[in-house]
């Protein structure tokens, strides 16, 4: 058995492909799940709220993390020309930098790592309100890595290679997570 990782959704996702979203989030153009099942859960309901809905659905998988080599940012790494690899980030002050910077890449739709092509799968955290900051040019990741503790930080994955997600991802179960929000008087 893999990792187990959590997928927050208005429906259940048996089958997940990386091209439904824009191409332009995070990690680029996949398939994104968490190993936080609070977290999303949190996504499934505000996802049905967005569509209309009163139930999120959580898609509950198994990922093959040894399915694929892991290279980590800023090492050097020998890989054969298109072999499919895992990209991921130290958890200090240069890996947070080095993710800051990959996801200002991404949201402009390059995913590409020098001298390896784009990743099939990439681990990182989920965007924090310092990763925004950076990202829109307020003040310099390199200033801001120093007030975020990557122990801190929510890890996320982001499929990007449909053959890797369809030969090591693996369906478990779907729930249903949320229910009709109670309205309050203020």
């Amino acid at each position: 058995m893999g990792v187990l990782l959590y997928h927050g959704s208005d429906k259940p996702v048996p089958h997940p492909l990386v091209g439904k979203n824009s191409g332009f989030s995070d990690l680029g153009k996949g398939f994104y799940l968490t190993d936080n099942y609070d977290v999303a859960c949190a996504r499934a309901s505000s996802r049905a709220r967005r569509t209309g809905g009163t139930m999120g659905t959580v898609s509950i998988y198994s990922l093959n993390e040894n399915a694929v080599p892991w290279v980590t940012w800023g090492s050097p790494t020998s890989l054969p020309a298109g072999t499919p690899f895992g990209l991921r980030f130290e958890p200090d002050e240069a890996g947070v930098v080095a993710w800051m910077h990959y996801i200002q890449a991404c949201r402009a739709g390059r995913t590409h790592v020098e001298d390896l092509g784009s990743p099939a799968i990439t681990r990182a955290w989920i965007a924090t309100e310092e990763v925004e900051m950076a990202c829109s040019g307020f003040a310099p990741a390199e200033a801001i890595a120093e007030f975020i503790g990557p122990a801190e930080l929510i890890v996320q994955y982001c499929l990007l290679d449909q053959g890797v997600l369809d030969a090591h991802l693996t369906f478990i179960e779907s729930r249903h997570v949320g229910g009709p929000q109670k309205q309050g008087v203020h």
